[in-house]
């Protein structure tokens, strides 16, 4: 009895020296998707979906706030400063504010939003500063919160039924308070005594496009800007003023409209390729424009030294002054469709299926820094892979082929329909191909998944012959969800095992790429003696005792 106690006190000071170890994360968030700016003393705020990013004018330095030190989450969609407490306040997708102490960057976290018993979204879209006063367009309404009590006021929905009418954008003049909302433009005193009263608000009338979604809002020197923007043609996009109640076309009118704000009695408008930005007699005091197609400018603030600084949602932080690009290091995208590792470098790629996108492709160097390239060429990248002890690498897309490099500034080689026959489209008159993912045997042949093809099985050995297999579809077409094979598995013993279907394939060559007779297909029914047990497989791979394990939906 004394030797099984003495053995289980060892085992429990193992397991808790082990519980020990610290195990800190680190992120790489990529912070190329600046959605607003604000500027306090010497120092620029930029905002973007996973974090904030501080950069000093002075000393050059750039400081992350994110999640691993104190931020909710993800998903921040907006932040104002307010200059009474000193103090940002951050609004959440989910509803979550943080507050963050100015300069101390200490952060606290409420969530009294997320936890009301409120049916669809409860996404915080602007946040208005008025004193010490937060007012906070939402999806369901509006919200007042006082920072300096850290309370809540006062929760308006703007109905007399009680549903929900989402506000867009918000807006404060020194009386007034406005909110755009997907049914015209609300306006209540800001010393009315309960906001919460949907008859202290008034709806506007008489104005262009007053029934409809109006997106942005600010009030600047008196007079009420707000933005009607077109969703089937961004470029009718339209900008309005409203001057002692009547409302009348700005005049300059912007295609791509991202954003109307209002500073310092400086009024900004900001467009996807044009940011401008005017004093309140509606004089331009200054226009940053771009002819790179890649540009898309969300917001635009000017700092207490007179420099101008734009926020763009595909680059960061961009100095007017210098057009000089600002942002911490990381990925190019914050959408990761691969990962692989080879040689000490973590390499990247940002893709999706189903929003076209650029080639995004980046490395994480053993030294700690980051690189890499986009290509606008091509698009949707979607799998990565690294020839084992070579710098080779090659990036598989969605309907652009795959690309094969040695550096990854640049692409050498595209391989599509216009220069290997061997690729097939998606259907008979298709020109897209799609490779899902990319592998190699132990021998040196690359052996890639040519989805939805009469061909999804294509070798590629060391002298560059390429070697297709044809698979007959489980029913119907090629281009049926059965059929889309989307991930390959090579063993110890050189089976190509796939995934995507219904089944769990395996194919073996026998490692002859040019005889074709010796070949074998198996189908592995996703089911036992009850029936289905899954839709689909999703992955596979090999553990230390050659057995195969799979994953399905279920």
């Amino acid at each position: 009895m004394k030797k099984f106690i003495t053995l289980i006190s060892i085992l429990a000071l193992q397991f808790a020296s082990i519980a020990q170890v610290p195990r800190t994360w680190t992120e790489y968030f990529s912070f190329q998707n600046v959605t607003q700016l604000e500027t306090v003393d010497d120092n620029i705020f930029a905002l973007s979906n996973n974090g904030i990013f501080v950069y000093n004018r002075n000393t050059k330095e750039i400081t992350k706030i994110t999640k691993l030190n104190g931020l909710s989450s993800v998903g921040l969609t907006c932040m104002a400063f307010c200059d009474y407490t000193s103090s940002f306040l951050v609004g959440y997708s989910d509803g979550t504010l943080n507050i963050i102490d100015y300069p101390s960057l200490n952060i606290q976290s409420i969530k009294t939003i997320t936890q009301k018993n409120i049916y669809g979204s409860k996404q915080i879209n602007q946040i208005c500063m008025h004193n010490d006063t937060a007012f906070i367009a939402t999806e369901f309404g509006i919200i007042s919160f006082s920072l300096h009590n850290k309370t809540f006021i006062a929760t308006t929905i703007l109905s007399n039924d009680g549903d929900y009418l989402p506000v867009k954008s918000i807006s404060a003049s020194s009386s007034m308070i406005y909110a755009a909302t997907t049914k015209g433009i609300y306006s209540a005193n800001i010393a009315a005594s309960n906001l919460s009263d949907f008859s202290t608000w008034n709806k506007l009338s008489g104005i262009p496009y007053e029934n409809d979604t109006i997106r942005y809002i600010a009030a600047n020197g008196g007079n009420i800007y707000y933005a009607h923007c077109n969703t089937l043609d961004n470029s009718k996009d339209s900008v309005f003023v409203i001057t002692n109640g009547t409302a009348t076309a700005f005049k300059t009118q912007i295609p791509n409209l991202s954003g109307i704000s209002s500073r310092n009695n400086i009024l900004g408008l900001t467009a996807k390729f044009v940011a401008k930005v005017y004093d309140s007699s509606q004089k331009l005091l200054f226009s940053y424009d771009s002819t790179n197609v890649v540009n898309s400018y969300t917001d635009i603030v000017i700092a207490n030294d007179g420099s101008q600084w734009v926020g763009d949602a595909n680059y960061g932080l961009i100095s007017c002054e210098h057009s000089k690009v600002i942002v911490p290091q990381g990925p190019n995208s914050n959408h990761i469709a691969d990962l692989f590792y080879e040689n000490k470098n973590l390499h990247v790629v940002s893709g999706r299926i189903s929003l076209w996108e650029s080639l995004l492709y980046s490395v994480k160097t053993l030294g700690g820094g980051w690189y890499g390239t986009s290509d606008w060429r091509i698009g949707n990248s979607q799998c990565i892979y690294v020839m084992p002890n070579t710098s080779t690498y090659y990036i598989g897309t969605y309907g652009f082929g795959f690309t094969q490099s040695e550096h990854s500034w640049v692409i050498d080689t595209v391989y599509n329909l216009t220069n290997s026959t061997l690729l097939q489209p998606y259907y008979t008159n298709g020109t897209e191909t799609t490779i899902s993912d990319i592998t190699s045997d132990k021998y040196g042949n690359l052996w890639i998944i040519n989805q939805s093809s009469n061909t999804p099985i294509i070798a590629i050995d060391k002298e560059n012959t390429w070697h297709p297999f044809s698979i007959a579809p489980i029913s119907g077409s090629n281009y049926d969800l059965k059929n889309l094979y989307n991930n390959m598995f090579i063993d110890n013993n050189g089976y190509k095992w796939l995934t995507g279907t219904s089944y769990l394939s395996v194919f073996n060559d026998n490692k002859t790429l040019d005889d074709s007779s010796d070949d074998q297909f198996v189908r592995i029914p996703l089911s036992d003696a009850e029936g289905t047990i899954a839709s689909r497989s999703t992955c596979v791979t090999e553990d230390l005792t050659s057995e195969i394990w799979v994953g399905t939906t279920q």
